[in-house]
């Protein structure tokens, strides 16, 4: 009795599961009855059009019961009907059908279901003219259309287009004047689509389009003639000269720039005439210039250029500094160094290079690369990078925990010595010779220039890895790392007072940049680089790139900023952060770049490449602090 019990009960369980998986908006369904195994469908312009194959049984359905979901409509069908054009869908809009066979008394068969998305058909778009503009569409997929309506505003005008075309020119615009035209299908029923929109601006407009505005180099570029430029269908050829020594007949060519530059693109039409048209574009292709191999990674080194625009740069080869050509051609190799160059060089006026090593020298190279002299430190120049002041005093820190004052031909000035801190940051020199200098006992000092005696110090609680910046006001920037995740920039008056301070949820490794009433700086933990404003530190803007941004970025004459990742990639950024160029070098970039007076960008990455960039900077801002070290010499001052 109890074996009769369980299996009483679970037949009860299967029926109760069978009929709680059918669906409630559905006619029930008779399992046993043949289904119609075969349904299809093809997506059309706010359509669908529906097949299906008879069941095969012995029974003949009566009808078809057909409905569709999400709009809840059901539709019963003759059995001798096979397909079915439904109207009035949704486009990009999921809709399920469902079909099931009717057998009249007998019953229900169970149901048999597809989805589908109908999908915008028209691509319609409007291309501005000289007072003109025309409108291009495609034909759906549907046999029911029997025209077109148009209509445009502020004009308030409407038109109906036969079928057949695929086009329409709109004449009598004005120049100037944004237009927003409506275009919609009207079906053989009687039935309309809905609208689709497009807005556009007529004026004096360019014989073809380009589908990226600034292409880079290496990249495939789609030129496309704009059938705006001439009436419709009366353009028969056409020539394009891309200013590299190629051309082509092709009326939308795709071409590739093999080097990075600007190009002066033009086209010849002839029209079905036999009248020839001309047009010019030009088009700035940006990209890598050139890459020379120094021979191991440049790491925090950050080059240096001359009056002549000879670049500067050490790396960990633990063999030479170098000297490259704007060309990318080498120089000359400094070979008397016995350790590795780890910081950056700055350059005096008299065209003297001086690079710190870890051989714990200062070394001082005339511009022929021949030694000039080396000044012992005692102590690694791990980070710091020579300060120079008017005077030609040469100042740098080291890991001995001292300040060295340095005299043009290398000898001692004074010393300022930090009792047990490494002193690792970059000098700022102010306008009065004030030096100011950041130590790793996490103080910011004022130095008297004349003897190396502290004016003042202020307590920053945390190390200045990168180097100072010094504000229109003479204000100091100090881009602090607190640690534990976090990090600090402070504003301090030339008292030694506090002027502002904020707190960032990244450590600061790189130097701050000022422009434009601006402080840019990046961070480590958040991989930000980050905008402040110089006046009050309230932040105007971040920008996250995807990894730990160490480079100290440099702002060019069209504000725009550039800056290197551990996500490999070079960035420029526009004046409000937004993203305008990304180069993916293959490898870290730690180095942070300077802009030479042609406006190419140089720097380094872990892929051992010295990078020469065609970013059209058109040169170096001409602002307060718009690079490490002030200037492309890393004077500091």
């Amino acid at each position: 009795m109890k074996n009769i019990n369980l299996i009483y009960y679970k037949i009860l369980a299967i029926l109760f599961l069978l009929t709680a998986c059918q669906n409630d908006d559905l006619p029930k369904g008779n399992f046993n009855l043949d289904a119609v195994t075969v349904f299809s469908g093809e997506v059309a312009h706010e359509g669908a059009s529906l097949i299906w194959q008879a069941p095969t049984g012995n029974l003949t359905p009566q009808n078809y019961i057909l409905n569709w979901s999400p709009d809840g409509v059901e539709t019963i069908l003759e059995s001798s009907t096979t397909s079915y054009e439904i109207s009035g869908l949704i486009n990009e809009t999921n809709y399920k059908f469902t079909i099931q066979a009717d057998y009249g008394d007998t019953g229900i068969s169970g149901v048999n279901e597809i989805e589908l998305a109908p999908q915008d058909e028209l691509n319609f778009r409007v291309l501005p003219g000289n007072e003109f503009a025309i409108a291009l569409w495609e034909t759906p997929n549907r046999n029911d259309i029997s025209g077109y309506t148009l209509t445009w505003e502020p004009n308030g005008q409407e038109i109906e287009i036969p079928m057949g075309t695929n086009t329409h020119q709109i004449t009598g615009l004005t120049n100037d004047v944004e237009y927003t035209f409506a275009f919609g299908i009207n079906f053989s029923g009687g039935a309309n689509s809905n609208n689709v929109q497009a807005s556009v601006i007529p004026g004096e407009i360019s014989a073809f389009l380009i589908n990226v505005e600034s292409p880079m180099a290496t990249d495939l570029v789609e030129f496309t003639y704009n059938p705006a430029y001439l009436p419709v269908n009366t353009a028969v050829s056409w020539k394009y000269d891309f200013d590299d020594g190629t051309t082509s007949t092709d009326q939308n060519p795709i071409h590739t720039f093999a080097t990075p530059g600007v190009y002066d693109i033009a086209v010849q039409i002839t029209d079905n005439q036999g009248f020839i048209f001309n047009d010019t574009k030009t088009v700035f292709v940006w990209g890598e210039k050139w890459a020379y191999d120094i021979g191991s990674q440049m790491k925090p080194q950050i080059p240096a250029i001359d009056d002549n625009g000879t670049i500067y740069i050490g790396s960990e080869d633990n063999t030479g500094f170098h000297a490259i050509n704007p060309d990318g051609t080498l120089k000359w190799i400094y070979s008397g160094l016995s350790d590795n160059v780890y910081s950056s060089a700055s350059i005096g006026t008299d065209g003297t290079i001086y690079v710190g090593a870890k051989d714990n020298n200062l070394h001082a190279i005339n511009p022929d690369g021949t030694q000039k002299w080396v000044f012992a430190m005692g102590g690694d120049a791990i980070y710091a990078t020579p300060a120079i002041a008017n005077d030609g005093t040469i100042y740098i820190g080291s890991d001995s925990d001292n300040l060295f004052a340095i005299n043009p031909d290398g000898t001692q000035k004074w010393v300022f010595n930090t009792a047990g801190f490494n002193i690792r940051s970059t000098p700022a020199i102010a306008t009065d010779g004030t030096v100011y200098i950041a130590s790793d006992d996490d103080n910011l000092y004022a130095l008297n220039s004349a003897n190396g005696s502290v004016v003042w110090s202020f307590l920053l609680g945390g190390d200045v890895e990168g180097g100072l910046a010094i504000d229109s006001d003479g204000s100091i920037i100090a881009a602090v790392d607190v640690a534990s995740s976090q990090g600090a920039v402070f504003a301090i008056n030339p008292d030694g007072t506090e002027k502002w301070s904020t707190t960032v949820g990244g450590r600061i490794l790189s130097s701050p940049a000022i422009a434009n009433n601006t402080i840019y700086f990046g961070t480590k933990d958040i991989s930000q680089l980050i905008a402040l404003n110089a006046t009050n530190g309230s932040q105007l803007w971040s920008f996250t790139a995807g990894d730990i941004i160490l480079s100290s970025p440099t702002i060019d004459i069209n504000g725009a900023i550039y800056f290197g990742s551990f996500d490999d990639n070079i960035y420029v950024l526009n004046p409000d952060g937004t993203q305008k160029y990304k180069f993916d070098t293959g490898a870290n970039v730690w180095s942070s770049g300077v802009i030479g007076t042609d406006g190419t960008l140089y720097i380094g990455g872990y892929d051992n490449m010295l990078h020469a960039f065609e970013f059209f900077a058109d040169g170096l801002a001409n602002d307060v602090w718009p690079t490490f070290g002030k200037n492309n010499k890393h004077t500091s001052r």
